[in-house]
C-alpha cells in the first residue's frame, strides 16, 4: 500500500501575508504622516488615551503645544489675510507681471478666504480644547459622526492656511508667467520649485 505523501506547503502563502503585513504597515505610517502634519498629534486614539489618563500631566502639556500651533497658525493666517487684501485692493503692483487679468487677483482672494477659514477653525480649535473633559472623550469616541467632526476640526487650522499661502503663490506666479519679462518667469520658476523641494523635505521627513 502506497505511503500517504504529506500535504505540500503552499510557497505563495508566506509571501502573502509579508505583503499584507508590508501594506499594513505602510497605511499606519501614512495615518501617521496625515495626523503629524494636519492636526500635529501622531493619531487621534493616542490623544484620546493621554486625556483619559489619571495623570492630567501629559494632557495639560500636549494641549499647551496644540493651543500655541494652533496660535501660530492662526497669526500666519491673519497675515496672509492682510497681505491678500492689500493686493486684491491695490493698483497693478509691478509691469513685470500680468496683473491685468483675472487670475490672480482670483486666486489671492480665494487665498484670503482659506486664511479666514483658518483664523476661525483655529478659534473653534483653541475653545474645544480648553472644554473638551473625559466624558467628552467617552461621547466622542461612541459616535462615528463626532469623531470625523472632532478629527476635521483638528485639522482645518493647518489645512486652510495650507491652502491659504499655496494658492496666492501660485496665483502670482501665473501673473509672472502672462507677462513677457523672461527674468521674471525665471525666477518665479526657481522660486515655485524651491517652494515644493522644500514641501517635499519636510514631508518626507515626517513620512
Amino acid at each position: 500500500m502506497p505511503e500517504s505523501c504529506p500535504p505540500r506547503e503552499n510557497p505563495d502563502i508566506p509571501s502573502v501575508n509579508s505583503s499584507n503585513a508590508q501594506d499594513s504597515v505602510k497605511l499606519q505610517r501614512f495615518r501617521r504622516f496625515l495626523s503629524l502634519i494636519l492636526t500635529g498629534t501622531p493619531s487621534l486614539g493616542e490623544l484620546f488615551e493621554i486625556l483619559e489618563r489619571p495623570d492630567q500631566t501629559e494632557w495639560r502639556d500636549l494641549k499647551q503645544q496644540l493651543i500655541a500651533r494652533t496660535s501660530n497658525v492662526t497669526l500666519v493666517g491673519s497675515l496672509a489675510i492682510a497681505g491678500s487684501i492689500s493686493f486684491v485692493t491695490s493698483r497693478s503692483p509691478s509691469p513685470i507681471a500680468a496683473w491685468e487679468y483675472a487670475l490672480p487677483y482670483i486666486s489671492l482672494f480665494a487665498g484670503g478666504l482659506c486664511s479666514v477659514l483658518s483664523v476661525v477653525s483655529g478659534l473653534g480649535l483653541v475653545m474645544f480644547l480648553n472644554a473638551v473633559q473625559h466624558q467628552t472623550v467617552r461621547e466622542i469616541r461612541a459616535s462615528m459622526f463626532k469623531l470625523i467632526v472632532v478629527a476635521l476640526l483638528l485639522a482645518m487650522p493647518f489645512f486652510w492656511l495650507f491652502m491659504g499661502i499655496v494658492i496666492p503663490i501660485m496665483g502670482m506666479a501665473a501673473a509672472v508667467w502672462l507677462g513677457d519679462n523672461t527674468f521674471a518667469k525665471a525666477g518665479a520658476t526657481m522660486g515655485v520649485t524651491g517652494l515644493i523641494g522644500t514641501l517635499l523635505v519636510i514631508f518626507t521627513s515626517l513620512y
